[in-house]
């Protein structure tokens, strides 16, 4: 049964909180700007058209639409890749170039020139058509291809692309997630870009649709298992501490909370602790550390460090931030 999707009014959309008049005077707001610009200061290969930038590039625009400070980076970034995904000829429908167009859709609130996501849109109405739900191998598929599906299937009132992907999502989910425990396949790193994912899914969606229920569902039975699996220190990671999984976790379940499909008393806790944790990974200017490789096993350092995490780091900022008193 086709679950009809309803209009939203994007703008308002709980996604990115609308832009601030001016910086808001708190230490979250703070520290998001100051790990932003460390990012683009000291940051490595800032120019790739990659999932990675893509990623911090999302976060970047939530920082900017949160504090109203700009550091102008992600606008000339969009030009420079001339708002094409990343695409490898033999595997067009892959999910990490489809991050890109999460980007592009992030600085389209500035920027709606029709051309800055035509090639998002292609790319998507493309793989819909060719009717196969398999094109998600691994969880992580659930950031980098999920939300930028949903967005433009909100935006465009494109029902058949919704359903393409809910259709996606129940695929990746059979193969990849363990109904007994809540987990995804892999390792905590992975669990974290599934719920951020999920999370980010839900807060474009209208409150009423079935799609997003389902979604809510999925992330409060990964949740219940994920709060039990944080360290004693704040972090969560699969072989130590690590700053990108700790990011998302702490990202999805402050998103949770503020959409009201996880419980406020029940996880702000944890969300907190997350938070302080991540304070302790960023060195004296601001750039974060003890970031492990994507869905890696091998332990992180504290100079280890990259824009997804940053920007996972970002967004989890900008969902704290209406649980903050004075902020």
């Amino acid at each position: 049964m086709r679950t009809p999707l309803f209009v939203v009014a994007l703008a308002g959309s709980l996604l990115i909180a609308p832009v601030a008049a001016q910086a808001v005077p708190c230490a979250v707001t703070d520290t998001m700007i100051k790990a932003s610009q460390a990012w683009v200061t000291k940051g490595t290969d800032l120019k790739a058209n990659n999932w990675s930038n893509a990623n911090f590039h999302v976060g970047n625009i939530a920082q900017v639409r949160t504090t109203g400070i700009s550091n102008h980076k992600t606008w000339p970034w969009v030009k420079a890749n001339k708002y094409l995904l990343p695409i490898d000829p033999a595997n067009p429908y892959a999910p990490d170039p489809q991050s890109s167009g999460e980007a592009y859709l992030a600085v389209s609130f500035f920027h709606p020139e029709p051309e800055v996501l035509q090639p998002l849109r292609d790319n998507l109405r493309a793989q819909a058509k060719t009717g196969k739900f398999d094109h998600w191998k691994s969880p992580d598929a659930l950031t980098m291809s999920l939300p930028s599906f949903t967005e433009v299937a909100v935006r465009d009132l494109d029902q058949d692309l919704l359903d393409y992907s809910y259709r996606s999502y129940r695929s990746l989910k059979k193969r990849t997630f363990d109904e007994v425990t809540g987990l995804w396949s892999l390792n905590v790193q992975t669990n974290g870009w599934a719920v951020q994912g999920l999370a980010k899914a839900i807060l474009m969606l209208p409150k009423d649709n079935p799609y997003r229920a389902d979604y809510a569902k999925t992330l409060r039975k990964s949740a219940q298992t994920l709060r039990h699996l944080q360290r004693h220190d704040g972090f969560w990671g699969a072989t130590g501490k690590d700053s990108a999984a700790t990011a998302m976790i702490t990202y999805a379940f402050a998103a949770g909370v503020n959409a009201g499909v996880l419980d406020k008393e029940t996880y702000l806790p944890y969300v907190q602790k997350g938070w302080q944790a991540l304070q302790t990974a960023l060195d004296a200017d601001g750039l974060l550390g003890w970031t492990a490789a994507r869905n890696s096993w091998k332990p992180a350092s504290a100079g280890d460090s990259a824009g997804f995490a940053v920007g996972s780091f970002l967004i989890a900022g900008q969902q704290l931030v209406p649980l903050t008193p004075g902020c």
